[in-house]
């Protein structure tokens, strides 16, 4: 069962700062002619980054809606920093919220505490609905340093080619994919 999250809440912060892409850019900080520009370009390195990666940088509240989990469900979009809420639909059909004592949290999987049993729910697509708060802080101050350094490759192979013509372009893209394959993998030699 593959799990698509919702956005519930987004990010308040970008997890690298105006300042850090100006640096990447070579672009004086008292230069302001490009600011809107490079923000924009940073939300697009970020959201380029979470994707590739199947990541959350800085905090953002994810719903997840499904008819039925067990024991060590995994949610998408890591990292998972806590559960905000679960709740279910009853054999009533009634809204309840599941009592945050009959789970767990364990790195990105929900446990089933010890010797607690989920209740019974309704026959619904929708009769599981998970609150979750993904990423790894509010300001992107905690975010790797692999991380930010891709999406300031990101931001500044989007600077340089504006026209997107993906001749040499496509050259600048290989360290990106570089950190992004390093990223991804779950350990490293």
């Amino acid at each position: 069962m593959r799990l698509i999250p919702e956005l519930v809440t987004g990010p308040t912060a970008e997890p690298i700062t105006l300042s850090e892409a100006k640096k990447q850019l070579e672009i004086a900080s008292s230069d302001t002619s490009h600011d809107t520009h490079i923000a924009a370009l940073i939300q697009a390195a970020r959201e380029q980054w979470e994707h590739d990666t199947d990541s959350v940088t800085t905090f953002r509240t994810l719903r997840v809606r499904i008819a039925s989990w067990s024991d060590g469900l995994s949610l998408p979009r890591s990292p998972v920093e806590s559960i905000t809420s679960i709740q279910y639909f009853d054999g009533a059909n009634a809204l309840q919220t599941l009592q945050s004592s009959i789970y767990q949290l364990h790195d990105d999987s929900i446990r089933i505490a010890y010797l607690q049993v989920l209740p019974g729910t309704a026959a619904r697509w929708d009769a599981w609905s998970i609150n979750y708060r993904a990423g790894y802080s509010v300001d992107g101050a905690k975010v790797p340093a692999i991380a930010k350094n891709a999406m300031l490759l990101l931001v500044g192979h989007y600077f340089e080619n504006r026209d997107m013509v993906m001749s040499d372009a496509l050259q600048t893209m290989r360290p990106y994919e570089a950190l992004v394959r390093r990223f991804m993998r779950s350990s490293y030699p």
